[in-house]
């Protein structure tokens, strides 16, 4: 399957100098690794054996609490004790709209073991969201980042942008770009985080 990474690069492509100085996303500068629960999952290894589906996450880990559909808040920080997928959309995005259907059948397929998903649609209405997800539903929480705001402090350039987070609230791996679902690579990196322990309190 031939892969799309970018439907649309957000902002001028001068990204290399967006990479460094005061301003450069914390996966560009960071430290590492996360600041906790990293001795129970080698994230370069991992990262090794997606065959290039995901990279290893640096630095610290972006805390959000954005609205869902049905205006209730929700904090990342909430997730604490399960795994989750964080994904970046729009609903204008196609490589976003392709893999909805085969990352839900992920989700279900982790659920039961700690899987979440948190899908952050990017600065659009919930008049135009909610009638999308009527007609194309999302197997998680859709989740409001109307100003871009949240996205932005996470350093992505594209759509979609998917994280990993892991049961301490840390996020561990990410991609910019569509994802292959099915991937083993992708399937061992959840399978790790699951297994991981703490995190159940914040």
């Amino acid at each position: 399957m031939q892969r799309r990474h970018f439907l649309h690069t957000l902002g001028a492509l001068g990204a290399a100098g967006a990479l460094s100085g005061p301003g450069a996303p914390a996966w560009a500068t960071g430290p590492a690794g996360p600041t906790k629960g990293g001795a129970e999952v080698d994230d370069s290894a991992l990262a090794g054996t997606s065959g290039g589906t995901l990279s290893a996450w640096r630095g610290a880990t972006p805390a959000f609490s954005l609205q869902s559909l049905d205006g209730k808040t929700h904090a990342l920080s909430e997730y604490r004790g399960r795994v989750v997928i964080l994904n970046f959309w729009a609903t204008w995005c196609g490589p976003c709209r392709e893999e909805i259907p085969a990352m839900g059948a992920v989700v279900r397929q982790y659920r039961q073991r700690g899987l979440d998903l948190l899908a952050v649609n990017y600065k659009e209405p919930l008049a135009t969201v909610k009638p999308f997800v009527d007609k194309l539903p999302i197997d998680g929480t859709v989740l409001l980042d109307t100003d871009g705001a949240v996205y932005k402090r996470f350093g992505s350039l594209g759509l979609p942008a998917t994280y990993l987070v892991d049961r301490t609230g840390n996020a561990r791996f990410w991609r910019m770009g569509e994802l292959d679902w099915r991937d083993v690579g992708l399937h061992g990196h959840i399978e790790a985080l699951i297994a991981q322990k703490g995190g159940a309190t914040a």
